[in-house]
């Protein structure tokens, strides 16, 4: 990817928004993971599917992009 040549390039602030929240739910599981708390504890396909989910929204940005 090439540098920005103007304000035209830069991304939609929703597609950001959703990016970071999506990795904010991956944190989450992943953190959830390793609980101490048996209760707080998920499953490996809970952080799997908040992997997909946050992929899908990078890739939404980068066609956003072009």
């Amino acid at each position: 990817m090439t540098g920005r040549t103007n304000a035209n390039d830069s991304p939609p602030p929703d597609s950001v928004a959703e990016v970071v929240t999506r990795f904010e739910a991956y944190a989450r599981a992943r953190a959830a993971r390793d609980s101490l708390l048996p209760g707080a504890r998920t499953g490996p396909w809970h952080e799997q599917r908040a992997f997909d989910d946050l992929q899908a929204a990078v890739a939404r940005l980068r066609d956003g992009m072009r």
